[in-house]
């Protein structure tokens, strides 16, 4: 098979969080186990900083000439209704591009991206004989819509075009067997359709002893005085801050005595502001709760490291990476009893319902008074962290895709030459009238004169893949 990567979802916004992480390390997998699949990248050059990294980090597996970058006019980031014209000709450009390497498979490793950054992606806009395979993360805004979507229209409306989309991809890769679910029920995916195949730790979350030295350094920056409790991740309500903050409150005083709170990871200001004003109104006192900020993997993994336990009390999860990370070093983990984190912690014992401060309070109590519990379970963790690697992920992408039946060109839809020429056309024209409202930036061509250019590399493109497809159906 020749399988092309779509690594937007090591560029866009995400790039810095579990989304990015788990795109470029899928990725690497699978040039390792591609064994005679052909594997080409595909960039979006609108990323334009982000290209010679990855570059940087996967020509020496690929190959520099299997690394590809499509470009198209910026911005195109639908939060903006100006951009919805660029970022319709960019969905063009980049299926053009796609079609002109003539793969069997696309494989997009995040989708659900462009409403704040200038990523684009689309299925089925131009004719194509290539399946298209997309990982799923979750559908956690669609799930608890009245939280993500319903306050923000704009919002609702590029997530519920995206998802139209993705319908129409051949296969869903689900990092969990709750996101697989959630992609049945939610999006109405046939299950067929939908194929778990995980997600795994990066490498340098293992457990590494903490020289002294380091750990002193580590806690000075923090603020961190004696045991810690550790929790780790965004700062959407499902994490669970509130209910967190409230349970640490309710430990027995001379439990909490001994312990901070470290809430580690980037957080917006006024979550912060939020938060703070909560924890004293919970009667927690100045120094028992610790915000560090952005902090590297390696400091993490110190923090993971030294902790004295790791709580992830998030009640909506499509794959809960930290608690699996936390393990991998050697954490005491316990975690919320729904979604997808029963599936990596494994053990009945250490979760909690994520809606019970009470019941979050005594499973912490419980773990912090136990040295043996805590001990049991260190050592479950790193035997249950063995079972989620990167390589077993690319193995199960590659068997999906090995595997699937795929329909012919013909039964995907396929775009006609003159409705092409027609779509074209109509975006030129919207470009034509809305040329005074194009932004002044680096980009300094003429609307006309792109919709032109771009018109005519489209129009070959098509005219390319029709050849083609009618060669391979044999009239």
């Amino acid at each position: 098979m020749r399988i092309v990567i779509d690594l937007q979802g090591a560029q866009c916004g995400s790039r810095h969080r579990g989304i990015g992480r788990y795109s470029l390390a899928l990725t690497q997998a699978l040039l390792r186990l591609r064994g005679e699949h052909e594997i080409h990248v595909l960039l979006n050059g609108l990323f334009a900083d982000t290209i010679s990294p990855l570059r940087d980090a996967l020509a020496p597996m690929v190959g520099g000439d299997r690394i590809h970058v499509w470009q198209a006019a910026g911005p195109v980031a639908s939060a903006d209704p100006q951009n919805d014209l660029r970022r319709k000709l960019a969905e063009l450009a980049r299926e053009a591009a796609i079609a002109a390497l003539q793969p069997d498979w696309v494989l997009v490793t995040s989708f659900l991206e462009g409403f704040g950054d200038d990523a684009a992606a689309s299925i089925g806009r131009l004719p194509s004989g290539a399946a298209t395979a997309a990982i799923f993360y979750d559908a956690i805004p669609l799930v608890e819509s009245d939280k993500y979507l319903k306050p923000n229209p704009a919002l609702e409306s590029a997530y519920r075009r995206k998802i139209d989309f993705l319908g129409r991809a051949d296969l869903l890769l689900a990092i969990s067997e709750s996101s697989r679910q959630e992609a049945i029920t939610h999006l109405g995916i046939a299950p067929e359709r939908v194929v778990y195949i995980g997600a795994a730790a990066d490498r340098i979350f293992s457990p590494q002893p903490v020289p002294p030295e380091a750990a002193a350094r580590l806690k000075s920056r923090f603020g961190i005085t004696r045991g810690f409790v550790l929790c780790s991740g965004a700062a959407d309500p499902r994490k669970n801050h509130v209910r967190l903050l409230n349970a640490f409150a309710r430990l027995e005083p001379q439990v909490r005595a001994r312990h901070q709170l470290v809430m580690a990871g980037e957080v917006p200001g006024s979550h912060r502001q939020a938060m703070d004003r909560h924890i004293r109104e919970c009667g927690l006192q100045p120094g028992e709760v610790v915000w560090t900020g952005r902090v590297t993997d390696g400091e993490l993994q110190q923090l993971y490291s030294l902790c004295t336990l790791f709580v992830f009390p998030s009640w909506h999860e499509g794959f809960g990476l930290p608690a699996l990370e936390a393990m991998s070093c050697g954490a005491p983990v316990i975690g919320a009893n729904t979604t997808s984190v029963p599936e990596v912690i494994g053990v009945d014992w250490a979760l909690f319902d994520p809606f019970d401060e009470a019941a979050i309070a005594a499973r912490m109590e419980e773990f912090l008074t136990q040295p043996a519990l805590r001990e049991r379970m260190v050592a479950h963790g790193l035997q249950r962290s063995r079972d989620f690697s990167w390589d077993s992920c690319a193995a199960r992408a590659i068997a999906a895709m090995e595997t699937a039946s795929r329909p012919l060109p013909s039964a995907r839809g396929q775009v006609e030459a003159r409705q092409l020429a027609a779509q074209l056309d109509e975006v030129s024209a919207c470009l034509a009238r809305q040329d005074s409202q194009l932004r002044v930036g680096t980009y300094r061509v003429s609307v006309r004169a792109a919709a032109r250019m771009l018109g005519r590399a489209l129009r070959r493109e098509y005219a390319t893949a029709r050849r083609k497809l009618k060669r391979r159906l044999g009239f």
